[in-house]
This record gives structure tokens, C-alpha cells and sequence, in this order.
């Protein structure tokens, strides 16, 4: 076994249509991630005991029906050609896949997906992938419900680039530095992309709240493309001189940033790389992150890194 690995979390159980679509996307992500990283995979199920069929098995046959996952598990192991070990957990799917990350220092990444629940329904139910990305200290690989249903095949790109939504400050730092890492191990072109709207908004939204108006809105964005063009310029070299391929793209029309990235998307990159950092889940359900907005409406995976990472 490889020292380095990856943890895959996956809800084997869901036999729905969209639980195998979105088994099935995990696992080919995983399964890129490993051969082009050259790590492992461990692979986790974690098994939800109120699930457990009292009336038809009784209690004593609960641990059959613990080994039947187990069993699950190591055939959709055996699909993958790099090394891979299988553990079934009980309890709560978050909290056990944190507690591996915590205890297996050689994990260098997680792979889950997300149904992408919304507002309150989400709020009361609750986001494992979510839960993870605020929680963990690693970087969290995403699938999204439009990635899942597209069911993209990574592997079969023939040359591999990384898209890098970045604010130009200290939140985007660490998902830089991890893109870095990344597109040397795999031979990856970077594109760092940056929307200047947000930055110009927020200039506008500060001055409406003070209750200055703003009369000079050109200068002020003629100013913010000045210092984010400058800014965007030095990381790209800093990423050429490193040896990694990098260009980088600036929107500059009125949208969202989720929105500009979600239409970047498809222009045939293989992974998005962003970074959040971790806001109260409370104010997310209702007012949304860029991280979670992109993971809801990307067309590849999403590698999420904590910006205190």
C-alpha cells in the first residue's frame, strides 16, 4: 500500500438511481485522483443503525448484516487498479469521516459527494459533504448533483487543467498553494480566474451602507481592475516560475462569482480548486457561499481547501 492515500466516503446502501449515478462519480474521481497522485484508496462506509432491520433480522443477527457491507465494499474495491482498503464505521457519516481523517495522518485528501439539499430542508437535515469541508484540515473533493448526472470521464483527457476561482486575498492562498502541489504531481495547466465584480459590489454595497453615494463608480472600477490585474499577473508568475503552466482569466461583466465560475466550467477543465472559509452552516442555508453554489452547479468535481488549511 502506497504511504500516501485517499479517502473515498460512500453510502453503498442507496440503491436509488441517483445514489449509483452518484457512486459511480465518486468513484471514477477517486480513481483518477489515486493513479495520477500514486497513493491509495481507503474506502469508508458508514452505516446508519437506524437503518437496521430489526423485524426481519432480529438483533441477532446484526453483525451478518454489518459484514454484508464489508462484503459491499471490498467488490466495489476490487474495480480499481490501485490498492485499496475497506472499513465500515457506525454512527454519524460526518463525525466517523472526520475521526479517520484525524487518525490516518497519511490521507491526503477525501472524495465524497452531495445530493445538494437547499434552504431549510437542508438546515434540518443536514450536509455530510458540507459538515466535512468546514471541519476538515484536508482538502475535500466534491461531486456534485450536475457533475453526478453528467457522469464526466475524467481519465480520459488528454491533457489535464486546473481551474482556480481565487479572491486575490488570504482566502484563496492555501487553495493556490495546494493547486501548485497538484498540477505538478499530475502535469496540470492552471487557469487562475478571478471576477472583479464582487470586489466593485462590495465597494458599492460599503458606500451605500455609510450613506455616502457613490458618484465616481468608473474610477472605481477602472481602480479595482488595476490592483486585481496586477495581482493576478504576479501569482501567475509566481506559478511559472515554479514550473507549473498558468494563464489566468478576469470577469469583468455584473454576475456572481459562483455564476462566472459556473460558466468557466465548461470550458474543459478537469477539476475546479477553491477555497472557503467555513462560515456558520446557519447563515450558509440561506445565504449561500460561492464554494457551495459551485459545488451545486459545477460540471466536474470540486476540490474545496479550508483557507485556514
Amino acid at each position: 500500500m502506497p504511504k500516501r492515500s485517499i479517502l473515498v466516503a460512500d453510502d453503498i446502501e442507496n440503491q436509488t438511481d441517483s445514489g449509483k449515478r452518484r457512486s459511480q462519480a465518486i468513484w471514477k474521481a477517486a480513481s483518477f485522483l489515486a493513479q495520477w497522485l500514486k497513493t491509495g484508496i481507503d474506502l469508508l462506509y458508514v452505516e446508519d443503525l437506524k437503518a437496521y432491520p430489526v423485524g426481519k433480522l432480529g438483533l441477532f443477527r446484526f453483525p451478518a448484516w454489518h459484514f454484508s457491507h464489508q462484503e459491499r465494499l471490498e467488490e466495489v474495491g476490487k474495480q480499481c487498479n490501485v490498492p485499496v482498503s475497506c472499513s465500515v464505521k457506525s454512527g454519524s457519516p460526518a463525525d466517523q469521516i472526520l475521526k479517520v481523517l484525524r487518525s490516518h495522518s497519511s490521507t491526503e485528501l477525501v472524495v465524497v459527494g452531495t445530493q445538494g439539499r437547499r434552504g431549510v430542508k437542508r438546515l434540518l437535515i443536514g450536509s455530510v459533504a458540507e459538515e466535512v469541508i468546514r471541519r476538515s484540515k484536508r482538502p475535500v473533493t466534491v461531486i456534485g448533483p450536475i457533475a453526478q448526472e453528467m457522469g464526466i470521464e475524467i481519465s480520459n483527457q488528454k491533457k489535464h487543467s486546473i481551474l482556480v476561482p481565487t479572491d486575490l486575498g488570504k482566502n484563496s492562498r492555501a487553495a493556490e498553494q495546494y493547486s501548485l502541489s497538484l498540477a505538478k504531481r499530475i502535469g496540470a495547466r492552471v487557469t487562475l480566474f478571478h471576477c472583479l465584480w464582487d470586489r466593485i459590489n462590495a465597494v458599492i454595497i460599503n458606500a451605500a451602507c455609510s450613506g455616502m453615494p457613490v458618484f465616481n463608480i468608473d474610477e472605481i472600477i477602472n481602480e479595482s481592475r488595476a490592483v486585481s490585474l496586477d495581482s493576478i499577473k504576479r501569482k501567475t508568475s509566481f506559478f511559472q516560475n515554479h514550473g507549473v503552466p498558468c494563464d489566468y482569466k478576469i470577469e469583468e461583466k455584473a454576475v456572481t462569482a459562483s455564476f462566472a465560475i459556473y460558466r468557466e466550467c465548461v470550458s474543459g477543465y478537469s477539476i475546479v480548486v477553491m477555497g472557503t472559509h467555513g462560515r456558520n452552516v446557519l447563515l450558509n442555508a440561506f445565504f449561500g457561499s460561492t464554494a457551495r453554489e459551485t459545488i451545486l452547479n459545477a460540471t466536474i468535481p470540486v476540490i474545496v481547501v479550508h483557507s485556514g488549511s
